[in-house]
């Protein structure tokens, strides 16, 4: 059944992760340079100057976010295959905690580097923590469907 509380909590974890997209994730102010991270795009707050970073700078958390949404939009839907969707939650849960100690053990070092100063991080750094809640919460919800299936199953 699609209306069942792990549903909620997938898609909440989702909106959580869409949320990154509207919001920066920290700002850099020093004195090299002052830079505004945001998931799509690294930009110089300082005007007429553009920060010496690759096109592709911020790819691997860009699509790390995009992927582990798409997953968490198929599990959903996989509520007949319940250890599947236990699976796939893990999995969920394993790429978030990654983008996580990508953004600060990559991203926040190689960004202080460039700018000179240190980061001041911005509400959409929580979302994934939020995220990893409510995958979490979503994981012991199906857990607790199984458990109940179970226990069904031995009393036929």
């Amino acid at each position: 059944m699609i209306q069942r509380k792990q549903t909620v909590f997938l898609l909440l974890a989702v909106a959580a992760l869409a949320a990154m997209f509207f919001f920066p994730l920290a700002q850099f102010i020093g004195a090299g340079d002052s830079l505004n991270f945001q998931l799509i795009k690294t930009e110089s707050l300082v005007p007429d100057h553009t920060p010496n970073l690759s096109p592709y700078f911020n790819l691997g958390l860009l699509a790390l976010v995009v992927f582990t949404m798409i997953l968490s939009l198929i599990v959903v839907f996989l509520f007949k295959n319940r250890k599947m969707q236990m699976n796939l939650v893990k999995v969920c849960i394993l790429f978030v905690l990654l983008a996580i100690g990508l953004f600060f053990f990559y991203y926040v070092p190689a960004l202080e580097a460039l700018s000179g100063g240190m980061a001041e991080y911005e509400i959409a750094s929580y979302f994934p923590l939020i995220a990893f809640l409510f995958y979490m919460l979503a994981f012991r919800g199906i857990q607790s469907d199984e458990k109940l299936i179970r226990s069904a199953d031995r009393l036929r």
